[in-house]
């Protein structure tokens, strides 16, 4: 199997391993994680036009465009625009390429990170800290999201859920007990953060899925087309889907997002940060998606 390495734009030396049964304190390497397929490389002129795409985004010049992704079979930059008339910065940025190598098409909704935010007051718990799972809801002041999964980063334990969250909050608790405080975070750019467990938290290998059941994590992967995944959230729970797009530029506004991968999972404000995988593999957090919900756009920080 492949040796890991972090992605280019992504946060560099996170994710070293992986914690397995907690009684059996078994740390999964990270050079034994699954490998996903090869794409089909892109011509190096795609390359370099969705590279001047990107620096366009990270100067706010994208306008209305809400992702974009290099289509091979197409032989085009796919460009995903709010439907409605075209401001002066969209045309500026649909036309910064030769027209043979975009195509464009409209969507409804804008994309937008699936964070969520509530007026009811937080409950407070009498009870003492438990496990965490994957999938679990998480609060901040009036923001929740999700938990993704629990990893070691230089032999301390670490949950890991989507790096706009931070924006939310520093400290995050879980069934009305503190969880811990995100010490690391990436976004825009990426979209993970780190949160530091207090003492007391037990960090489960596993997702609990929206039946109560138990899936074990046992390696980290990467997504690739086709693939099917599941993810489990706070708002919609466990659904499924395949694997659509992958280093998708999503535009929430905020700066863009790189090397995300577009599924037919569904999602929602409030899964930010869910466990998103296949099988006994981790593969990626959930990140956003159209707003009001929808094919969700996920992160691969493995």
């Amino acid at each position: 199997m492949r040796s890991w390495r972090p992605p280019r734009r992504f946060l560099s030396g996170v994710l070293v391993t992986i914690l397995a049964a907690v009684t059996s304190g078994y740390a999964l390497s990270a050079a034994e994680a699954s490998a996903a397929p090869e794409a089909a490389s892109p011509s190096p002129a795609l390359v370099a036009l969705k590279k001047q795409l990107d620096r366009l985004a990270e100067q706010g010049k994208a306008g209305g465009a809400q992702y974009w992704y290099i289509d091979t079979a197409e032989g085009k930059i796919r460009i995903a625009v709010l439907k409605g008339p075209l401001d002066l910065t969209t045309r500026s940025f649909l036309a910064a390429g030769a027209p043979n190598l975009t195509s464009t098409f409209t969507v409804d909704e804008p994309v937008t990170p699936y964070v969520a935010t509530t007026t009811a007051p937080v409950t407070g718990s009498t009870g003492q800290a438990g496990t965490v799972y994957g999938g679990q809801r998480i609060v901040s002041g009036n923001a929740y999201c999700s938990t993704g999964f629990n990893v070691s980063k230089d032999g301390q334990p670490r949950v890991l859920t989507a790096g706009h969250c931070h924006k939310f909050g520093t400290s995050w608790s879980l069934d009305g007990l503190r969880l811990g405080d995100i010490t690391h975070f990436r976004y825009p750019g990426g979209d993970i953060s780190e949160i530091s467990p207090v003492a007391g938290w037990q960090l489960a290998a596993a997702v609990r899925q929206a039946d109560g059941s138990i899936q074990q994590i046992t390696q980290f992967g990467r997504p690739s087309i086709n693939q099917s995944l599941c993810k489990t959230g706070a708002t919609t729970g466990t659904t499924c889907g395949t694997v659509l797009r992958l280093d998708v530029t999503a535009n929430y506004g905020e700066g863009p997002v790189y090397g995300l991968a577009l599924t037919s999972v569904q999602a929602n404000a409030g899964d930010s940060g869910g466990s998103v995988y296949d099988g006994a593999t981790a593969v990626a957090l959930i990140s956003g998606g159209p707003r009001g919900g929808g094919n969700a756009l996920v992160f691969p920080p493995f």
